[in-house]
């Protein structure tokens, strides 16, 4: 015999709403802020490589960061060899960083209480009616119990603005224009790098996992900008960009780049 309740089954299974729930109580059991680069199928990796843009440097100090390189290449035109000379700006990452190209200076945090009810409300809707009968758990659901997990957050701003109002903030935009700008950087896992990392970095990114731990009880998820090269196996790493996810929102920010060359452990 089967119990209904206003006509319908009371143990009925509904596959859309519990594999929702299931989804959110994962991300709130998680010891990790939800990747919501990850979430967006990390499409950075995507972009086509291009010229590098010529930026406008006046002040001398950052005129040295830009590496100006020779490239010669051989070309037969009608029988006969012509050399051709072809100038590219090299950008490195301290470089990006000194001319501030991922700065998103005109940046805001709304943290007023309306605003967070409002969109805690309006992503709580959206999730109520995101289709996941796939069991993928794929952008859609992640992205939207993401959003409201960091406006949760954004609640206690205040009692934590005095030290991540430190780091300058940037977006996934300006992220991806600098990589399509500079073809020979890559946004990756910052966790390859760990070992090699000198003492500042990791020192701030003990700082900022402790911060955020004590937020929310979750550690942040880092990422890096390093040359291309650098995320294979190479002798030397030099000058990565160290960014963190906010745990406020999806947005970035930058906690530094270290110029000298990072530790090399068969040196130790």
């Amino acid at each position: 015999m089967k119990l209904k309740l206003f006509g319908k089954n009371i143990f009925e299974f509904n596959k859309r709403e519990y594999v929702i729930n299931e989804g959110y109580s994962q991300l709130r059991d998680s010891k990790f802020l939800p990747d919501f680069y990850q979430d967006m199928g990390s499409s950075f990796d995507n972009i086509p490589s291009e010229t590098a843009m010529l930026y406008a440097m006046t002040e001398a100090d950052i005129i040295p960061t830009a590496e100006r390189l020779k490239k010669k290449n051989k070309q037969k035109k009608t029988g006969k060899k012509q050399k051709e000379e072809s100038q590219r700006l090299v950008i490195t990452p301290k470089g990006v960083y000194e001319m501030k190209m991922l700065n998103d200076n005109s940046f805001k945090i709304k943290t007023d209480d309306a605003y967070i009810a409002k969109t805690i409300k309006e992503f709580t809707d959206k999730l109520g009616l995101v289709r996941s009968e796939e069991y993928d758990m794929n952008r859609g659901v992640k992205e939207i119990q993401s959003v409201l997990i960091r406006m949760e957050n954004r609640k206690k701003y205040a009692k934590f603005r005095k030290f991540f109002d430190e780091f300058p903030y940037t977006n996934n935009t300006k992220i991806r224009e600098v990589l399509k700008s500079c073809d020979n950087l890559k946004l990756g896992q910052v966790a390859q790098f760990v070992a090699d990392m000198p003492a500042e970095a990791t020192a701030a990114m003990k700082e900022y996992t402790k911060q955020t731990q004590e937020l929310c009880k979750k550690n942040p998820v880092f990422y890096i900008i390093a040359d291309k090269k650098d995320f294979q196996k190479t002798e030397k790493r030099r000058d990565p960009i160290l960014l963190a996810q906010s745990p406020f929102g999806h947005f970035w920010q930058i906690l530094g780049v270290w110029d000298k060359e990072m530790l090399l452990l068969e040196d130790l």
